[in-house]
């Protein structure tokens, strides 16, 4: 059985606020779970900063957001840098919501 492909349970979809971003950590892996306007979405749970920051500690402007850290914009959605067109985009996973509960599917 292949485990990589099983969806793993973030929690109940209430818990995380609209507009807001939460870290969910899986097999000592951080992820940073993100509820925005029109859905929800994961990415890595690490900015490529020196400080390697947690992305939950940044700011949300609509579908964007800025790393605590070193101020770096990504794109929520894609990953993609906005500020800086040579920094990697972050790696971005699949949310599903079934019955009130979040699944991450990596």
């Amino acid at each position: 059985m292949n485990d990589e492909n099983e969806p793993i349970l973030i929690g109940q979809s209430e818990d995380i606020d609209q507009g807001s971003v939460e870290n969910f950590e899986h097999e000592e892996i951080d992820y940073a779970i993100y509820h925005l306007n029109s859905d929800f979405f994961a990415t890595q749970g690490h900015c490529f900063c020196e400080e390697q920051a947690f992305l939950s500690e940044g700011t949300i402007d609509g579908e964007e957001l800025e790393c605590a850290s070193c101020g770096r914009t990504f794109s929520i959605v894609s990953g993609d840098s906005i500020s800086d067109p040579e920094t990697k985009p972050l790696k971005v996973y699949d949310v599903d919501e079934e019955d009130g509960n979040l699944y991450l599917n990596l």
